[in-house]
């Protein structure tokens, strides 16, 4: 028997199959394209490329068939997808449902009679065979599942033949255009007679024999998933071949009812498809436990789960166990084998889109994890086989995890499990060619690192890993993909809201050249560079080096970039600012352009701590402009965080009183005092109080200002806010009085309309101890009041009374403070120890309150 099946090789009886035809077939992706799939699909628009063993008749408008959603006659090449919409894909559709005889072969459709007869005279074949497959109890089990009567194989069975005699064309080849004129595509085992063997097409290359059929016994032999394959030592049971036939056999019994013609796939209600799901779950976990993982029985559950899949009203668990089983069959020796390596990456392909499908429901994000999906997709991003190295199926099964890793149960499995290192390796090929699909591909796994960022404590491990120098360099390659950018910019968002992560930025070499670099290509894009932007405000709001660094860049090119911005979306906002005063009304396009503006202005703002920096854009026309048409057009109601941007940009300007500094021209000083005045009148917002008096305590050390703060009775409300409960409130208050104060004229019209010298007395006496700052602005103003001798005798003896108190209490405070703690040295600011300017500003504080406190009157120089 066994010489006679080695002698069948050289005579294949099934019809031969072209590959264009094949539930496998794989798209060239060699010109990917440059977008990224669509999204707008629901999941019973999945389409699936057909199997090779379809039924008689079936469309050819399905899915491998070259007239499929993915490919035509004329363009064999894979379409593009839509780059700024999600992944994409057709209807869900896979292979028909096999019909299978007691031997597990095919059972054409309208043929069943013929096939009983050939039954018949089978029987007493099979009885001879019996003796012979005795010396192999694998041979007699892969007889029983796999091969026909005729016909009967060493250990791969009708599998081997098949993948043996599988042809696969080259594109463009006669076999190729002739699939209208190929039999059955679904009949992966068909049961053809001898006596249509000289009517079938001959194989087209001789290496595909039957001899190349491999011998009984093979030393350990990787599979495509790296795993090595032990000789086989024991064979599956009974069991597991009877509960694979009842499972093709209840496929049968479903179909035969509905009549169905050759061609249509049978459609099982979801009650009915749920316990076929299980059955095949259950099969392939027996299989994978088996030591004889490569059994033949493997190719014909991997069809059945397939098939399975292909049902458009299968509910979403059982869609991802089969994809699981799928998945876990692939990595089988004997399916690959069976099905070839272009046929597996479509098999792989079409799962890939099945599941991506299925991502895009929430609450399905659980399942994913449960039934292991995870583990199998960070396996086949990681594998190096050829079947699992298209860039477009990486794409979607980025965008799988993408889209499950909302869910932050699901962000601390991906990260357990490896997928930050997994991510890293796909972006370090051997050599970046730039193409689309590429672009594509970086696209979906900036996305997935955005949502495995959300949690701060990832952040080391990102670092640690090189992950930012990785991302650099991948815009650099990809600067002209604005959505590639963005996603990028998103990253970096993330990690920049922890301040710890911020020091790692500036030690990756390129960073903020390529963030400026990626800001001039895209000036344009509004959502780009709000969130660089926002980047780097977070990265210069604590580390002075950056600041520098950013504005200085290539001799001063981030300075000209980010003036250019400022101006270029303030003038975007006036515009929409005239239609919506034209009766347009304000809508989205204002309030993302405002947006972009209050993320460039706080820049600027952060960037001006630096007194380089601060000193250089002072003398910016474009900058003070700006900011001042800010002050002037915008209201706190409506635009409350860009007014407290910008009136923190103009207070840090205004601490440098160089003579460049626009801001310190008599036009522009006069014009910021009106400008403050209605923040402190009409704004009940804390903030706004706290930024303007910031900006007044600076504009105070010139004499012209405070002349027209008296004017506009600016010192008035300063001195009532004294009186407010907010700390930082009172103390920049203080801090505008000390320089007002100053001024006799200033000095004696407070003290006498409002009272001043009773509210600072208050304030020494209900002080926190602690707060010693606090009480030494307060003290340098009634210094600065006693420094005019004609005002003492207007010094009521209520006033002086309060005063002594107020002084007494704070040098006993001096007196008793405890000593400051030892300031470590990575918190020493300056290099100098913080604890030496405590004692430093307590030493004037008492030094001051003493000198103070021997001035006043004394009560029996008051009373004479």
């Amino acid at each position: 028997a066994l010489r006679d099946a080695r002698a069948s090789l050289a005579r294949p009886t099934r019809p031969f199959t072209p590959a264009s035809r094949s539930l496998f077939q794989q798209a060239d992706t060699a010109s990917a394209s440059s977008s990224r799939p669509s999204s707008s699909y629901s999941l019973d628009q999945l389409k699936f490329v057909r199997d090779s063993f379809a039924p008689s008749g079936s469309s050819r408008e399905s899915l491998g068939s070259t007239r499929s959603s993915l490919r035509s006659r004329s363009q064999r090449d894979c379409q593009s997808i839509p780059e700024f919409e999600s992944l994409e894909e057709p209807e869900l559709r896979l292979a028909d449902v096999l019909e299978l005889g007691e031997l597990g072969v095919v059972i054409p459709e309208g043929k069943q009679g013929d096939h009983a007869a050939k039954r018949a005279s089978s029987e007493s074949k099979r009885s001879r065979q019996r003796a012979a497959a005795s010396e192999s109890e694998a041979a007699v089990l892969a007889g029983r599942f796999e091969t026909s009567p005729d016909e009967e194989y060493e250990e791969g069975g009708e599998a081997d033949d098949l993948a043996l005699r599988m042809d696969l064309p080259e594109p463009g080849s006669d076999e190729s255009a002739s699939e209208d004129e190929v039999g059955p595509s679904l009949q992966g085992v068909a049961d053809v007679g001898a006596e249509g063997q000289e009517d079938l097409p001959k194989p087209a290359r001789p290496d595909c024999q039957r001899e190349a059929v491999r011998p009984r016994r093979r030393a350990p032999k990787a599979t495509s998933s790296g795993d090595k394959v032990l000789p086989s030592t024991r064979v599956l049971g009974e069991e597991w071949v009877v509960g694979l036939q009842q499972v093709v056999t209840e496929l049968q019994a479903l179909d035969a009812p509905n009549g169905s013609s050759a061609g249509k796939c049978v459609q099982l209600e979801s009650q009915k498809l749920v316990p076929l799901a299980d059955k095949v779950g259950s099969l392939v976990a027996d299989l994978l436990q088996a030591q004889q993982r490569a059994h033949q029985g493997a190719p014909k559950l991997f069809r059945v789960a397939l098939a399975l899949m292909d049902q458009q009203k299968a509910d979403s668990a059982s869609l991802l166990r089969l994809a699981r089983c799928t998945l876990e069959l692939l990595k089988l020796e004997a399916v690959v084998e069976d099905v070839g390596e272009r046929g597996a990456s479509a098999a792989y392909l079409n799962v890939a889109r099945a599941l991506f499908k299925l991502s895009k429901d929430a609450s399905l994000d659980g399942q994913f994890r449960q039934e292991g999906l995870v583990q199998l997709i960070l396996a086949l991003l990681s594998s190096s086989a050829p079947q699992c190295a298209s860039t477009e199926l990486r794409v979607f099964l980025v965008g799988v995890l993408k889209n499950i890793s909302s869910s932050d149960d699901n962000q601390r499995f991906l990260v357990k499990q490896g997928a930050l290192v997994t991510m890293q390796g796909l972006m370090r090929p051997a050599s970046l060619t730039g193409s689309a699909a590429e672009g594509q591909l970086f696209i979906q796994i900036a996305a997935l690192l955005r949502n495995l960022m959300a949690a701060s404590k990832r952040h080391p491990q990102f670092v640690s890993l090189g992950l930012l120098d990785d991302l650099t360099r991948i815009s650099a390659a990809y600067l002209t993909n604005e959505e590639l950018q963005i996603n990028i910019s998103r990253v970096f968002s993330k990690l920049t809201v922890c301040e710890n992560t911020c020091k790692a930025f500036s030690n990756v070499s390129g960073l903020i050249s390529q963030i400026l670099r990626c800001l001039a290509a895209h000036k344009g894009a509004l959502s780009l560079v709000t969130r660089h932007a926002f980047v780097l405000g977070n990265l210069t709001a604590k580390e002075d080096c950056l600041r520098e660094m950013l504005m200085f860049e290539g001799e001063d090119e981030g300075a000209r970039i980010i003036s250019g911005l400022l101006e270029r979306y303030w003038q975007r906002d006036r515009k929409l600012a005239q239609l919506e005063a034209s009766g347009s009304g304000k809508g989205t396009d204002a309030a993302d352009c405002e947006g972009v503006l209050v993320k460039l202005v706080r820049l600027v703002a952060n960037v001006t701590i630096s007194p380089t920096v601060g000193t250089y854009l002072s003398s910016d026309p474009v900058v003070v402009d700006t900011l001042l048409d800010i002050l002037g057009c915008k209201r706190m109601p409506e635009s409350e965080e860009l007014v407290l941007s910008a009136t923190a940009a103009v207070t840090n300007l205004l601490f440098y009183d160089s003579p460049d500094n626009l801001l310190l021209t008599s036009d522009n000083k006069l014009l910021q005092c009106k400008l403050l005045r209605p923040m402190l009148l009409e704004s009940y917002n804390v903030e706004a109080l706290v930024e303007a008096a910031r900006a007044l305590g600076n504009l105070s050390r010139h004499q012209d200002a405070r002349q027209w703060m008296v004017e506009l009775r600016i010192d008035e409300v300063l001195s009532i806010l004294l009186a407010h409960g907010d700390r930082d409130l009172v103390f920049y208050a203080c801090g505008a009085l000390v320089n007002l104060a100053a001024d006799p004229d200033a000095g004696v019209r407070l003290c006498q309309g409002f009272k001043l010298r009773g509210k600072l007395a208050a304030l020494l006496r209900d002080a926190p101890e602690e707060d010693e700052e606090l009480m030494l602005v307060a003290v340098k103003v009634l210094s600065n009041l006693r420094l005019d001798p004609s005002s003492e005798e207007s010094w009521p003896d209520d006033e002086l009374s309060a005063l002594r108190e107020g002084l007494h209490r704070t040098c006993s405070t001096c007196e008793n403070a405890p000593q400051p703690d030892q300031t470590e040295p990575e918190d020493a600011v300056d290099g100098q120890d913080n604890s030496t300017g405590v004692l430093q500003s307590r030493e004037v504080l008492f030094d001051l309150a003493s000198r103070l406190l021997s001035s006043l009157p004394t009560p029996e120089a008051t009373e004479s």
